[in-house]
Order: C-alpha cells, then structure tokens, then sequence
C-alpha cells in the first residue's frame, strides 16, 4: 500500500517501529484520518500490540488522561500523542503527566500537540536525516559550554550559564529507548541555570497561539522575568502568566527555563509553538516548566511558554553560531 510521506516518515525514518514491538497510539477526534494511515502502517510492519485512544471532542478540555493511559505508557517499547486540539491552561497538566508515565518507563516517545493536516504535508514531509544533521552539528557547539549571549537588532542582550546542562537534541530519529521529541522535529535546547540568565529579550515571532505584531520585551533578573512590555500581546501573554500563578507550583511561571535552536529547514511561522519553535534562523526563549529528564532542569511550573526571535546571533563562550539568524556551523 502507498503510504503519505509523512506516514513513512513517522513509522520508519523517525521512530523506526519494528515488527513484536507494543505501541500506545492517542490522538483526537479531528486527527481520526491521521490515526487510520498510523494504524495501517504499523499493522504491515508487525507490531505486537496496538492500543489506540481517540480523545473524543465530548470529553474535552481533558485535564487528565484515564489512568490505564498512563500504565500503558509504562509498558510500552513506542508512545506516539498526535492532537489537533489543546487548551494549553486546562489540558497542559495531562501532557506533563505522560511525559512524567513515559520517562518512568523505556519507550521511545513522540508528541506532536497542536498538529493538523498542513503540517503533515510540511513539517512532518521534510527530509529527518537532513535535520538531524543540523541540529547535531549545533548541539556538538554547545555541549560542555557555559556562557551564552544572545543579541538581536531589536534590543535582546541577554546572558545565560549552561554550564554542567545537557544539550538535549530533538532529531526527529527515536529510535533508542528512552528517546523522545517532538514530531514534527527540529530544535536543540537546553535548561539553562534557573537563577543565572540576566539581561532582556525581545520576543517578535510568537508565543503559543499569538503571533506578534508589537514585539515583548522582557527583563530578566536572577533568572525570573521582572518586567514584561509592549502592546496587546504582551498583555495575551501576562494573562497567561497570571493565570498560571494561581496554581499549584505558581511561583514558577517567570523562571527563564530554556533555550532553543530551531534546525527543521520546512518548519514555518504560524503562531503554533509546535512549528514555530523549530523555524530556521529562529531561537526561543522559554518560561515555566523544566523539571523533566527531557529537560534536564529544575524549575517546576503549571506551564511552559516558548517566546520565538527572529533573526538572533548567539555566542557561546566567545565563539559565534549564529549571525543575525545566519548559521555559521
């Protein structure tokens, strides 16, 4: 049977699903077509067992999957999430609870939030060989690092310390226990110290479901966001961070928690975090949460807000990796 690119890409380059593997496969009620093509395919290669959850709209928002989810994430070699829909303030808890079930056992995972047919044919269709030579050659320039500056032309100077932090590397290829990212793919990252990122950054891309229009200028102290500035989105966005304080682990919301690099040369801006934080030419900047393995930080949130820069030169221990959003590796 011909399959989609996107299929193969997600079956065989990225997760490379063998035949007598178990595979937990959730996705909702608007990605059915995707969890059909998924289904078929890993049916042809041999899989052992195949549990697939549909998250049905009558359900939603959804704070927290049912428990056997979670157990069978535990007891799965692969996991993939594919959502189209998410409410980041009610639904995120459930998302950080699986990354939690799947890291307490050896599955590869993949989570693609926010996903949708487009995305498919473009993010997802690009060639994953190619972007995990991107982003292994920039996650080998930043490993065993410490200091790191980040300036644009719209104001961003701001100052990080890596040092002892694990370059996390989301390849698109998982296929070794434990592996995990996002599909689509495409970024380097890493949790930068929680208390030693000083200066301010200019967000002028977007931030999960806004894209901006007036630029978000952020100052950071010891680590924390002091003071946010600009128009209707910086508004959008303290909203959020109000909203998020009032739950449990609050006081983590403005923590700077990390840095990334996006390397997916298909990925496009579209005010989806899912895609625009692997855009090339682009860094994020993220509050929140970052108390994972996947992470490797220690900050704990009830969210996690990734801030998209264009055009960035970031300079680690004195050597430039990009000039104003050139790549110089």
């Amino acid at each position: 049977m011909a399959y989609p690119l996107w299929v193969k890409n997600i079956v065989d380059v990225c997760m490379a699903i063998r035949p007598g593997e178990n595979v937990l496969l959730i996705t909702d009620e608007p990605m059915d077509m995707m969890r059909r093509e998924l289904v078929s395919r890993m049916a042809e290669v041999g899989v052992s067992e195949l549990w697939s959850y549909t998250v049905t709209d009558a359900v939603r928002p959804l704070p927290h999957y049912p428990a056997m989810l979670y157990d069978l994430a535990r007891q799965a070699d692969v996991v993939l999430i594919f959502e189209h829909r998410r409410n980041p303030e009610i639904e995120t808890p459930r998302a950080l609870e699986m990354v939690q079930a799947v890291e307490d056992g050896n599955a590869r995972f993949a989570s693609g939030p926010m996903i949708n047919p487009d995305i498919l044919e473009h993010e997802l269709s690009a060639d994953y060989q190619q972007i995990a030579e991107i982003t292994n050659r920039m996650g080998d320039r930043l490993e065993g690092r410490s200091h790191v500056r980040i300036t644009t032309a719209l104001g961003t100077d701001l100052h990080m310390d890596i040092t002892g932090r694990q370059v996390m590397r989301d390849t698109g290829l998982f296929h070794n226990p434990r592996d995990n990212g996002n599909l689509p793919a495409g970024e380097c990252y890493v949790a930068p110290i929680e208390d030693r990122t000083n200066g301010v950054f200019v967000v002028d891309k977007s931030y999960p479901g806004i894209l901006i229009k007036d630029p978000i200028r952020l100052t950071v102290q010891d680590g924390c966001v002091m003071e946010i500035g600009g128009g209707r989105e910086a508004r959008q966005l303290l909203d959020l961070i109000e909203q998020g304080e009032q739950k449990p682990f609050g006081e983590g919301c403005r923590v700077v928690c990390e840095l990334g690099i996006g390397t997916n040369p298909n990925a496009r801006l579209q005010g989806n975090v899912l895609t625009d934080e692997k855009v090339m030419g682009t860094v994020h900047i993220a509050i929140g949460h970052n108390a994972l393995d996947s992470y490797g930080g220690q900050n704990r949130a009830p969210l996690h807000l990734d801030g998209v820069i264009g055009a960035p030169t970031l300079i680690v221990d004195g050597e430039t990796l990009i000039k104003d959003g050139d790549y110089l590796v």
